[in-house]
Order: structure tokens, then sequence, then C-alpha cells
């Protein structure tokens, strides 16, 4: 299992055992398609309906539901997108230290982040590098 304590969150949140030392370690395991089972511990984690939690990551509706339903794995696509939510929110933990205000700061707006919700930028890797551009501010006590 991995040492860096937001990795293994990470690895915990999506329901993953293995010995993964580092996040590009994550990559076969992306590229291969997590079980849309992951999509659904993070929904969870997050105290969101499933739906909600798609939409926030910008995924078809129809066909999560489809590999949901017929237990069926996530694309390389889906799978990078989970696992981008499940690095953020343990990120989130880490920085704030507790999982409830994880929680609250990735689903309330963000004067920083330019009054937009962290969850909501999670769609792209540039909203992505915002939110953790923005998780370093925070972690370093520096405030915009």
């Amino acid at each position: 299992m991995a040492s860096d304590p937001v990795l293994k969150d990470t690895l915990a949140m999506l329901g993953l055992k293995g010995s993964v030392q580092a996040a590009i370690e994550l990559m076969p395991l992306i590229r291969g398609g997590l079980p849309s089972a992951a999509l659904e511990r993070m929904a969870r984690q997050l105290d969101l309906s499933a739906v909600a939690t798609i939409e926030s990551l910008g995924l078809a509706k129809r066909t999560i539901a489809r590999r949901l339903h017929e237990h069926k794995p996530l694309s390389a696509a889906e799978s990078e997108r989970v696992v981008r939510l499940a690095r953020v929110f343990a990120e989130a933990k880490h920085v704030l230290g507790e999982e409830r205000k994880a929680r609250r700061w990735l689903q309330k707006p963000s004067r920083a982040l330019g009054g937009e919700i962290p969850l909501h930028l999670l769609d792209t890797d540039i909203g992505a590098s915002a939110v953790f551009e923005e998780l370093g501010r925070i972690e370093h006590g520096v405030f915009a």
C-alpha cells in the first residue's frame, strides 16, 4: 500500500487494493478501466447522488448508468475523471484536516476560484489544476 497519505486515501476511496507507491502507478488501472463501483464509492464518500457526481465530472449519464447496471468497467477517460475526483478529495481532506470540511469546501463556491464550486471544475484538467493550486495556497496559508 502507498506510504503517501493522500495516495493511500485516494486508493481507499476508490476501493482499490494493491501496492501502489506513486500516483504514476495508477496509470495502468486508469487505462484498463476502473470498476464502475469506484464511481459509486466516490459518490457515497462525497455524500452525493451518483447522478450529481456523474454531472460534476461531465460524464454521459446514460452511458454511466448502463455501466453501473451491467457492472462493466469505466472507460479510461471516465476512470481518469473519477481518479481526479478522488485525488482532489483526498488532498482536500489532508489540507483541511477532516472529511466533513473537505466535503463542504468541494461543494461551496470559492472566491479564489472565481466564485466557482471546486467540484464543478473537475471535469477538465485546467479546472482540476486550479483546484489543486488553491488547495496548495490554503495549505501554505496564502489566501486569495
